[in-house]
């Protein structure tokens, strides 16, 4: 009872925040990928991509969020509109180069190139979700953390253009948010 009662706390939250425009370009945030090559997500100014979040020693939802993302990114694909993947850590304690390393082989993303797993300072995580409104929350005692399962679509300009909340639902409408490209894009 109490799950549900969360997952209708969390849908209700994410509804009424759906209409303000949230870019992700006006965070100035560095974030480090399994290689330690330091990026921002501001680099994608210009480009489509589809952002979650996930941590990699999670047993619950986040291998479940990481096959909707695989689902969706060969629907676009197969649609001929492929856009970058970037997942966020929310376990930037525990989530080291090797852990990303050993998640991306566990869940065979090692040849996805335009996938990238981000990991940040805690403070950079809070700034992220915030603005997302994405929900998360770390138990103490078990290290366990609870946490939407959205899957945001960015637009070039940083803005949120969709977001899908459940982790089998259908592709279609977010999918159709996707522009085609353009010649020489």
């Amino acid at each position: 009872m109490r799950q549900l009662a969360f997952a209708l706390c969390l849908v209700s939250l994410s509804a009424a925040a759906q209409g303000e425009p949230r870019s992700v370009l006006a965070l100035e945030t560095r974030w480090r990928t399994e290689s330690g090559e330091q990026v921002s997500l501001s680099a994608r100014k210009g480009r489509w991509y589809a952002l979650s979040f996930v941590y990699t020693s999670c047993a619950g939802t986040c291998p479940l969020t990481t096959q909707k993302l695989k689902r969706l990114d060969a629907t676009l694909a197969k649609a001929g509109k492929p856009l970058d993947v970037v997942v966020v850590s929310l376990d930037p304690e525990h989530d080291t180069p090797e852990a990303v390393k050993a998640y991306r082989a566990r869940h065979q993303l090692t040849s996805a190139k335009r996938w990238s797993i981000l990991v940040g300072e805690q403070e950079q995580l809070r700034t992220l979700t915030m603005l997302l409104d994405f929900k998360y929350s770390k138990n103490p005692e078990s290290g366990v953390i609870m946490h939407d399962n959205a899957v945001f679509l960015v637009s070039p300009s940083g803005e949120v253009k969709a977001t899908m909340s459940s982790l089998d639902g259908p592709l279609d409408e977010f999918v159709a948010a996707v522009p085609a490209p353009t010649k020489g894009s």
